[in-house]
């Protein structure tokens, strides 16, 4: 990407591309390729590239990991891979059903980067840095039912996996759909809604 990227100086955690990485592990030739295009140069004990969870990984290399696993997974392998981030993510104890789950990604997103060498969530304010993006709920007053507007730079299909991951592991039986009448990310517009049932 030029200079002029919207993501110059943006990063993210070791940590949150290490939950990723292990989501893609069993496809040892899509874990390579990754590594690879993430520009990752960490070795482990035995020479193998690794990710150092303490880093931080420049989001342009990032956005372009998620390229290559839709190239090679399609876009089922983007939400599988979306999926798989909430089982291993260890909440909060104030974290206790669906909607606290939900609300609370978009924190979790926000602590996860930084902008310029500075993280962009203050835990002590509550503020975030703009630049990113945010995932806004949307709670549906009287239903077990919320919808999520989704605008950051990360493809539609992880968000779709990730968000349905997250309301499945407080309520197994959660649903996702995609709103179309509100565009797609994908398909040039600013933001995704996303209609969560459970």
């Amino acid at each position: 990407m030029t200079t002029d990227s919207p993501w110059q100086g943006i990063a993210a955690s070791g940590a949150s591309v290490a939950s990723v990485v292990e989501a893609v592990k069993s496809f040892s030739v899509l874990l390579g390729v990754l590594l690879e295009t993430m520009k990752v140069q960490t070795r482990d004990a035995e020479g193998h590239l690794t990710i150092d969870v303490n880093a931080w990984y420049p989001l342009e290399d990032y956005l372009r990991a998620y390229k290559k696993i839709d190239t090679l997974l399609g876009g089922r392998g983007l939400e599988k891979v979306g999926s798989i981030v909430p089982r291993t993510a260890v909440f909060p104890a104030n974290i206790t059903d669906v909607r606290s789950a939900l609300a609370s990604i978009d924190v979790a997103y926000h602590m996860n980067h930084r902008k310029d060498g500075k993280g962009m969530f203050n835990p002590v304010t509550g503020e975030k840095t703009e630049g990113i993006g945010h995932y806004v709920l949307h709670p549906v007053d009287g239903k077990n039912e919320a919808h999520m507007v989704v605008s950051n730079p990360y493809p539609c299909r992880f968000d779709m996996g990730l968000i349905k991951g997250m309301a499945q592991r407080f309520a197994p039986q959660a649903t996702l759909t995609h709103d179309p009448s509100a565009g797609c990310r994908q398909k040039g517009a600013s933001a995704c809604t996303y209609i969560i049932q459970w």
